[in-house]
């Protein structure tokens, strides 16, 4: 599988196909920004017409897109993915997608052995660039192992973890926990600036006890305490992903007691205009919310 057809070049799209073009894949691109595609000018990645020509060059399509409606509309609409792929040739989507749509779409390509993986990633833009994302993969084994080279390209830790859709669940509920952290320490070095203690005095604290996290350790000095909430990962698409954990617990009738209340303060955020920032600007919500002076604006 050396032909490798890439959609959606955002932040995350971006890097990861870069790291594919530089591990000796030929690759073909789309997006529907011609800027995005224009980026890649310095590399030897090719243009694809369309959806339909990319989908007759590649062995392996690879997807970095918004949400599952869009991943349903570029695979199954006019003019998409699914005119132009053909018995044989594999559908990942490295999306933040709902499992229950993964798993429709990987049935429908099944019939024309079309053959799908969902492979959400996680580690941000900065591991993105790096080829050190981890990745959590769905769908058949033998399928897995077939594309795993394709996923060393962008990917340290690389997890085979179930069925069509497991990959996508998993993702979501890594957001969540990770959207738990950001808002739970967030709130606590709040508190202890309102009190007179340095956030870079509680942090140090912190990272060298229990209370630590990969929000403490990396979030808060990278994009927190310079207050440029410049992550790479809008605040909206983690709402979004929270929102995916929940949707799915409810499908199975599993209640989230904490997952739910996390996820409220997120919305929160997101209804008052933090959306399209970057997601570390939860803290500058919860700021807010605590009666400090909204220093972003």
């Amino acid at each position: 599988m050396k032909k490798i057809g890439f959609v959606g070049l955002g932040n995350m799209g971006e890097p990861m196909c870069r790291r594919v073009l530089e591990s000796g894949f030929e690759v073909s691109v789309y997006d529907v920004n011609q800027e995005a595609v224009s980026r890649l000018g310095d590399t030897a990645a090719e243009p694809a017409e369309n959806l339909k020509a990319l989908a007759a060059f590649a062995d392996v399509v690879l997807l970095s897109l918004p949400d599952s409606d869009v991943v349903e509309r570029v695979v199954l609409g006019d003019g998409g993915l699914a005119d132009g792929l053909s018995s044989g040739k594999v559908l990942i989507d490295t999306s933040s997608s709902r499992p229950s749509s993964t798993r429709t779409i990987a049935k429908g390509l099944d019939g024309a052995g079309i053959e799908m993986l969902d492979a959400p990633v996680s580690g941000g833009v900065l591991r993105a660039e790096e080829g050190k994302l981890a990745v959590m993969v769905g769908g058949k084994r033998e399928v897995f192992e077939r594309c795993h080279e394709a996923f060393q390209a962008f990917g340290e830790k690389i997890f085979h973890v179930g069925d069509h859709g497991a990959g996508h669940l998993v993702k979501s509920l890594n957001n969540l926990l990770s959207a738990t952290t950001l808002a739970s320490a967030a709130e606590a070095v709040i508190l202890a600036d309102k009190a007179g203690i340095a956030p870079e005095t509680l942090l140090e604290v912190l990272n060298a006890g229990n209370g630590r996290s990969y929000s403490t350790e990396v979030k808060f000095p990278r994009f927190i305490l310079n207050r440029t909430f410049d992550d790479g990962f809008a605040l909206d698409l983690m709402t979004k992903d929270l929102r995916l954990a929940l949707e799915t617990a409810a499908e199975m009738g599993h209640p989230m007691f904490s997952g739910s209340a996390i996820t409220q303060l997120w919305q929160a955020a997101a209804a008052r205009g933090y959306g399209p920032e970057g997601h570390t600007s939860i803290y500058a919500f919860l700021e807010n919310l605590s009666g400090e002076v909204d220093r972003t604006q």
